[in-house]
Order: C-alpha cells, then sequence, then structure tokens
C-alpha cells in the first residue's frame, strides 16, 4: 500500500523571506491541527491497536507526516523563523502540548476523527497558498496536499470496512 503519491517533493527554497506566512505554517507544523500533532495521533493508535495490518497503515502513514513535518521546518527557517515546536495564536507562542494528542479508543471514532484532521490540515495549507505570493511555497503545500488527500482515502477505506 502506498501512503503518499508517487511525485518528489520539491525542493524547499522560497522566493524571499515572509515571517508571517512563516507564523501561518507554525500552526501547520506544530499546532492543534498539525504534522507533529497527527505523527503522535498516529503513533498513540499504533501502540494501542492489536491489528497488525492496521499498525502497519498507521505506521506508514506517520513517517509521510515525519516528512513533511520536515518539509514545513526546513520551509519555516527559509522564511525567516525558527521551526520552534509552537505556534503563534494572537501573538502569543503556544508551545506543542500533548493536550492536542486524540486520546480517543473507539476505532471508528478514531478513523472518523483521522479523517477531519487530515481534511482540516487540507483546508489550513490551502488558506495559505490562498495568502503567499510565492510560488515555491504554493508548490510546496500543494504536493503535501497530495499525500493528505492519499491519507483521508485510506482512512475512508478503514472506515467503511468498519461498519
Amino acid at each position: 500500500m502506498e501512503y503518499r503519491v508517487n511525485i518528489p517533493y520539491p525542493e524547499v527554497k522560497v522566493a524571499g523571506k515572509d515571517v508571517e506566512i512563516a507564523k501561518d505554517l507554525l500552526s501547520s507544523y506544530a499546532g492543534r491541527v498539525s504534522e507533529d500533532s497527527a505523527i503522535h495521533d498516529y503513533v498513540f493508535q499504533m501502540m494501542m491497536q492489536d491489528q497488525e495490518d492496521i499498525k502497519k497503515i498507521l505506521k506508514g502513514i506517520s513517517i509521510v507526516e515525519m516528512e513533511h513535518l520536515s518539509i514545513l521546518g526546513r520551509l519555516i527557517y527559509a522564511l525567516g523563523l525558527t521551526p520552534l515546536f509552537a505556534n503563534v495564536e494572537e501573538n502569543h507562542t503556544k508551545w506543542f502540548s500533548g493536550e492536542y494528542v486524540n486520546y480517543e479508543r473507539n476505532w471508528e471514532q478514531i478513523l472518523k476523527d483521522n479523517i477531519f484532521q487530515e481534511e482540516m490540515a487540507i483546508k489550513n495549507y490551502e488558506k495559505i497558498i490562498a495568502k503567499t505570493k510565492d510560488d515555491s511555497v504554493k508548490y510546496i503545500l500543494k504536493r503535501i496536499i497530495l499525500d493528505e488527500r492519499v491519507h483521508v482515502e485510506i482512512f475512508t477505506k478503514l472506515l467503511e470496512h468498519t461498519k
């Protein structure tokens, strides 16, 4: 099973510094709905899962999310900020927290939550794409969105088999 699209990630480069876009990206990097939160969610779910095939899927998706985290970190840095595990809310630093992790134990609800979180991640990236004028940033985020859509498809299929 493929957990990402078979298209290389673009080189992380930017037209110039843009701290406002970097701040927006911090939310997708380590906010409540973020690559970092997704990694923690999927690792927790993997630990609570008895079925090896499901563990393998969660591991595969979490590895893709780790690649996204790395790309976003490098992008944030290129745009002019340090990629702290935090985001900026109303000009205040909000550090990544274990409270962001979804500790749900019901498998059907977990899948619904995962689908929702992946869809929210896509919407957040689309907002940043609409806001930035930097074509390189747009291209990188559009590429990440392709993987997030694959994750939605995988979780949707798993949910259909759960019912």
